[in-house]
């Protein structure tokens, strides 16, 4: 094998690439074995002496110089044949040395946001993190022997590359840069003039031969060995210059691949090297050209503390999956330690250690949780009426391990804050309770309840406020507001059902007592003359839209939709679509199954369309439900349910769902094939065995239709939670119904409403937005777009709001936003001039996830673990340590490991098919003079 340098370039990764020619026989790889070695050897040898013997006793006659010049040529072309036979090829070999790697990650979660320690004044952990990346200079100190990538990790399952540099990136650039610009010019081949000057004296050493061997008389016998000695030496010279000069224009026509002979002697120009080069590279495998390195301008934002959990776990495996480790020199972790999402650590600690990779926490923030006092959690209802007491509830949590008696203070007052959100900050100044709470200090959670009686119509404004308490490190977190509303009409609220069912009858009785709801019902069973708890009976469905829009709700328990007209259940649908009207839809087993066998009727449709939910088209054979069955199944909450606020029971969400998980479960469903794509779904029946296409029974779902909103429910057997108490299925009801009918109650304007998917979230979630707009003439509008204001407590945005595609109906339109801080958000939609303005508005409270902040201390053990598992080091960055200390002892410790990949290449076909050209041209040459050598000595 022969290897000869030829440049140096840059690999696809940004690390120096040495290119190198190698010269190999192919078939020498392929043989094995010394006897395969020894046969050809032999053979070789054989072929050799037998030629050799043949043409000495053939020209015994002759002179000495011909005999030489023969048995060369016959020599010359065994050679070649060899040649044949042993493949020589040619690859470009690039040897590539990939650079050393570290990668920094950095936790963006909010815990990040805890001051470093109980110092008064003292910086957050994210600013510490932010300082040593930038004002200690960690990142390019290491980048002088490592290529460094900066991650940020918090709660999405894969971390945000904020910054690369280091390596040879920029080097890469500067590199391929000064190739383009320069490129040295093409030359003659000074090998292949000498071989054509060779191959001119082989032509003009040839012809003198010939007129030599023409112009000679035959010598007598006695001298025919040295009659010729002159001409058999003139023949060997000519052979010698002629293959001398074949090999020659040969090596560099095979060589110099990218060229042409006529170029190789002078006769022609080649195209540009450039764009020949430029087309070589676009081929090879690391060709790429190296990417510019990514730069953070301002590491504060870049870091800031933002995110719901810390995924340490998964933002180690990842890094992993992308990074090679074999010149993964480490990776730097700045956090505080508390992983709360995503994988286990551990198996990531598993991953890394497999791989030989070692992982360096810098452990920030205190082993000692900071001392702070927050509101996590503010929850008030919307709507409220004069004179109806109302709770306000709260969430507070202390840190710092001491146990905290805070006076806690309820602000009420008259919503001041002005359309362009400009005086979104105020808060209410009337104190109208105060309580007195002592906080553990170890971040547990403490409810706390205030009641108030609103006496004034209008929006008004609350606040939950902690008076200051000593050594607090965030005084921003001890105030939480939410805006409601006082209105005077009441709800009005019917009630239809098939049959006196359990369900109807404890549901009637609740909304009849309740003074807020003014209660009207239809028993489609009922006789004349029968007492019901109700404000007023019916006999039948509302028939003129002025019946029917002035109910609020409407609840239906396994109705009989054969007595509803068709033109009633087309007023139900402008009912529902236009006027914002809440539908409940509760199955039963005896009415449900009749109106889906009735295909033919006109009506079907319709009914479907109000449903959230599809049923099969099969019958009742496939999908039909049960009824009567002998086991209660506990529902199966989807994520949605947990933001749902109707499901929640109690106070709270988590003692809301242990209280439906206490609840026995249920027995029957009417049978659902699946979901509409618009549809929400809170809950599904849990028996595996009623699984259809690998899913469960929907039980409970909801959809937007038009302007209204519909919810189904599988059965009726909620009575049954009133085992456990009365208050879980009160509150459910109650609730819900308030919950359907939030379109109708928050209409601030008769030409349409705005909503949102829910009135409460966490920091981070996407909230849906749906405006149901119409003009000055009361029609659908048509504008292409509409923006609303989102008023945050850090601002304002504009949140655009786009008609919604496939609906049927215009003017409907739909839009997102999230919620990227805590506290009330308010959204904002403005129509019409100033003259006559039409305001819409719907109210967000958000708040903090509480696993962020429930154990706020440096969590050594876990990363001290981490470091001496993976053969790293935990570095405790304490309030006082120095950060220029700590970027020197990082440097220091982390090893450079570059490696060095070979490439081999592939064989150059071009050369291949240049170096069998040359071997024909000297196998044909040697074979024709070899003829015209013995044409001239007259032998056979």
């Amino acid at each position: 094998m022969q290897e000869t340098l030829e440049q140096s370039a840059f690999s696809g990764d940004g690390g120096p690439a040495l290119e190198s020619t190698v010269y190999e026989f192919a078939r020498a790889g392929s043989i094995e074995g010394w006897w395969w070695w020894a046969l050809l050897v032999i053979s070789t040898a054989v072929v050799i002496f037998g030629c050799a013997r043949f043409y000495r006793r053939d020209t015994a006659e002759l002179s000495r110089s011909v005999s030489i010049t023969l048995i060369c040529l016959r020599i010359t072309i065994i050679v070649a044949l060899l040649f044949f036979f042993f493949d020589l090829q040619r690859r470009t070999q690039r040897e590539v040395l990939r650079p050393s790697e570290v990668v920094v990650l950095v936790d963006t979660s909010q815990s990040m946001s805890l001051a470093e320690s109980d110092t008064l004044g003292s910086e957050s952990r994210a600013k510490r993190a932010a300082e040593i990346l930038a004002d200690n200079d960690l990142v390019n100190r290491l980048g002088q022997q490592h290529r460094v990538s900066v991650y940020s990790f918090g709660d999405a399952p894969e971390p945000l590359l904020l910054q690369t540099n280091g390596g040879n990136t920029e080097t890469a650039l500067q590199a391929e840069e000064s190739v383009d610009e320069v490129a040295p010019p093409r030359r003659p081949s000074p090998v292949a003039i000498i071989g054509m000057i060779l191959l001119g004296i082989a032509f003009v050493l040839s012809l003198s031969s010939l007129l030599v061997g023409g112009l000679s008389a035959p010598a007598p016998d006695s001298q025919s060995g040295g009659g010729r000695e002159g001409l058999g030496w003139l023949l060997g010279a000519t052979a010698v210059t002629m293959c001398a000069g074949i090999l020659m224009c040969g090596f560099a026509y095979s060589s110099a691949t990218t060229r042409s002979f006529a170029s190789l002697v002078g006769f022609a120009d080649d195209e540009s090297p450039q764009e020949l080069d430029r087309d070589g590279d676009d081929s090879g495998e690391g060709a790429e050209s190296a990417q510019p390195p990514i730069k953070v301008l301002n590491w504060e934002d870049a870091v800031a503390a933002s995110a719901s959990q810390s995924r340490i776990g998964d933002a180690i495996s990842n890094v992993l999956a992308s990074h090679d480790p074999t010149t993964l020199a480490g990776i730097v972790l700045m956090t505080d330690g508390q992983n709360n999402g995503g994988s286990n650590v551990a198996s990531a600690m598993a991953l890394a250690k497999r791989g030989e990779v070692s992982v360096y926490p810098v452990g920030l923030g205190s082993s000692k949780p900071p001392t702070n006092v927050r509101v996590v959690d503010l929850d008030a209802p919307k709507r409220v009426y004069p004179n109806d007491k109302f709770a306000v509830s709260a969430v507070l949590q202390a840190t710092g391990g001491d146990s905290l008696k805070i006076q806690v203070q309820l602000l009420d007052g008259l919503d001041s804050t002005t359309t362009d959100g400009n005086a979104s900050d105020s808060l209410p100044t009337e104190v109208v309770d105060s309580q007195s709470v002592t906080l553990s200090g170890d971040g547990s959670l403490v409810g706390i309840k205030f009641e108030l009686e609103p006496e004034s119509v209008g929006r008004r404004r609350l606040a939950i406020r902690i008076l200051p308490v000593e050594k607090d490190q965030n005084q921003k977190d001890d105030v939480s507001d939410a805006r409601y509303e006082v209105v005077a009409r009441k709800l009005r609220v019917l009630t239809i059902a098939g049959g006196p069912t359990r369900e109807y009858r404890f549901v009637r009785n609740l909304l009849h007592r309740e003074k807020s709801i003014r209660l009207d019902t239809w028993l489609q069973t009922g006789q004349p003359g029968m007492s019901q708890d109700a404000d007023q009976l019916l006999t039948e469905f509302p028939s003129t839209p002025a019946e029917l829009f002035e109910y609020d709700a409407i609840a239906m328990f396994d109705p009989d939709w054969t007595q509803i007209p068709a033109a009633s259940i087309d007023l139900l649908d402008r009912w529902l679509a236009s006027q914002s009207g809440g539908l409940i839809i509760v199955g039963g087993p005896v009415y449900h199954p009749r109106w889906l066998r009735l295909r033919t009727d006109p009506r079907v449709s319709r009914i479907a369309s109000f449903f959230p939910v599809t049923f099969s088209s099969r019958g009742l054979m496939m999908g039909s439900g049960r009824e009567g069955g002998e086991t209660a199944w506990p529902l199966e909450f989807t994520p949605e349910a947990r933001r749902a606020e109707f499901l929640w029971v109690t106070d709270d969400p988590a003692s809301s769902f242990e209280a439906w998980d206490s609840f026995g479960g249920v027995y029957d469903y009417v049978g659902v094939k699946a979901a509409k794509p618009i549809a929400k779904v809170y809950a599904y029946f849990s028996d595996p065995t009623t699984r259809i296409s690998d899913s469960l029974p929907v039980y409970m779902a909801s959809q937007f239709y038009g302007a209204g909103r519909v919810f189904f429910q599988g059965s009726g057997e909620m009575w049954r939670m009133r085992r456990e108490s009365d208050a879980y299925f009160d509150n459910y009801y109650t609730k819900l119904i308030r919950w359907v009918s939030e379109g109708r109650l928050l209409r601030d304007s008769n030409r349409g409403l705005l909503l949102v998917d829910t009135p409460r979230a966490m920091v981070g979630d996407t909230i849906t937005v749906r405006a149901v707009l119409t003009d000055e003439q009361f029609e659908p509008l048509t504008l292409p777009e509409v923006k609303a204001k989102l008023i945050t407590p850090k601002g304002v945005e504009d949140v655009r709001l786009t008609p919604v595609e496939g609906e049927s109906r215009p003017g409907i339109y739909s839009g997102r936003f999230v919620v990227r801080t805590d506290g009330n958000h308010e959204l904002r939609l403005t129509l019409g001039d100033a003259l006559n303005e039409e305001v819409f508005r719907q109210n967000v409270q958000v708040r903090l996830p509480t696993v962020e902040l429930e154990r706020p201390r440096r969590n050594d053990e876990d990363l001290d673990s981490l470091a001496r598992t993976t053969g790293g080091k935990y570095w405790k960055v304490d309030a006082e340590a120095s950060g220029e200390t700590l970027a020197n002892e990082i440097t220091t410790t982390i090893r450079p490991q570059p490696q060095t990949t070979i490439l081999p290449g592939t064989p150059d076909p071009i050369f291949t098919q240049r170096r069998n050209a040359m071997l024909l041209w000297l196998i044909a040459s040697a074979l024709t003079m070899e003829w015209v050598v013995r044409r001239l000595h007259r032998l056979a």
